[in-house]
């Protein structure tokens, strides 16, 4: 009998270093999705032992085994925690090296966080081969610790290459971003319906993802009256940040949407939203023309910034900085969106789909079975 393969996934912090492991793990097309459903494969995520991705992982993929482990936090204020933190990692990274023997892991695939490096470290001592992947423009403090240890690192943007450092460029690849193929499988006229929405008006979805929601919240509220006058909206506020808004009978407000975000791509004509990875690539996918408000340099590294400039220069969105976003220039920017959008639908056929998860699924299983490296994938390509 052929021994089961066992590969590792880790990664934290937010929904977007969680989410493309169940792409490149459940896409009808992908390698490893096939191997699972013929018993030959077993799954096992290393998160936070408290952290958001536990409350995913475990919810939405049972089958998964669930590894617990400590793990530490970069803060940019004081906190006594930073003192405790180091202690963390390294019980992080010790729990890591032995559930990686114990599993067996025959190859890790990492999307980033605070979690991830420890595993990543402790998965090299035990000479498993490593991929990781980074999401974002530029490369976050995970990556950066965790690149040396790694067989193949992923980017999202081929722009990421440029903070890349010379010794490390040959094994990087730009491959896009692994997206759930099942969020592009709705009709707008069954999303409509699902959403109790009028077909004969134009449809905006609003959202400011996990970690940015509540600011976005306010600036859009202020637009709300007039914005409702001719638009379905979508808003998505955020876990506990529902606020009371009567703005007409097709305004319809949710903390979070999981399985029907499928049906939001499908009826929207236009989004509002941060700037985060997971989020553009995805609207991206679902072709829906863009309005970014990235999370400023008060509220994170800026990476969000730069992911907007690079899909504005590419022609899929146009982007403001939030502490100018007035009501006026809310309304402004969705009448131009709106007028535009054929051309930037257009645009938007260029941009990457969900073909990503397959591709990296490829690469991992010949990982996994010590086989020849998929030809995008190789040194040198």
């Amino acid at each position: 009998m052929q021994k089961q393969l066992a590969l590792g996934l880790t990664g934290g912090g937010t929904a977007g270093h969680v989410l493309p492991h169940f792409a490149i793990a459940t896409n009808p097309d992908s390698s490893i999705s096939r191997l699972v459903s013929a018993g030959e494969l077993k799954l096992v995520y290393f998160g936070g032992q408290s952290g958001m991705e536990r409350d995913i992982v475990t919810q939405s993929q049972p089958s998964w085994t669930y590894v617990p482990i400590r793990t530490g936090k970069m803060r940019r204020y004081f906190s006594w925690q930073n003192f405790i933190d180091p202690f963390n990692i390294l019980f992080g990274f010790l729990t890591a090296l032995v559930m990686i023997r114990r599993h067996r892991i025959g190859c890790l695939f990492s999307k980033g966080g605070f979690v991830s490096a420890p595993v990543v470290w402790a998965a090299w001592l035990n000479r498993v081969p490593i991929v990781i992947h980074e999401s974002d423009a530029t490369p976050a403090l995970a990556t950066r610790l965790t690149l040396p240890f790694a067989e193949r690192a992923l980017v999202s943007f081929e722009e990421t290459l440029k903070w890349i450092p010379a010794r490390y460029k040959p094994k990087v690849r730009t491959s896009g971003l692994p997206l759930r193929s099942e969020l592009f499988n709705k009709s707008r006229a069954i999303a409509l319906s699902h959403f109790g929405l009028d077909a004969s008006r134009p449809t905006m979805l609003v959202f400011g993802g996990s970690l940015g929601a509540e600011g976005l919240n306010k600036r859009f509220a202020a637009a709300l009256p007039e914005l409702s006058l001719e638009w379905n909206i979508i808003h998505i506020v955020g876990k506990g940040k529902c606020f009371t808004a009567e703005y007409g009978d097709y305004y319809r407000q949710f903390e979070f949407l999981s399985s029907d975000m499928a049906l939001a791509y499908a009826a929207a004509d236009l989004a509002i939203c941060r700037a985060g990875a997971s989020s553009i690539f995805e609207l991206a996918a679902a072709r829906v023309p863009m309005l970014l408000v990235p999370l400023g340099l008060h509220q994170s590294r800026g990476d969000q910034i730069i992911n907007a400039k690079i899909f504005a220069a590419k022609g899929w969105a146009v982007w403001c900085d939030e502490l100018e976003l007035t009501p006026e220039k809310i309304v402004a920017a969705v009448k131009e969106l709106h007028h535009q959008k054929q051309e930037l639908k257009a645009r938007l056929d260029k941009a990457p789909g969900a073909q990503t998860a397959a591709k990296v699924a490829e690469l991992l299983v010949s990982l996994l079975r010590h086989e020849t490296i998929p030809e995008p994938f190789k040194t040198g390509h």
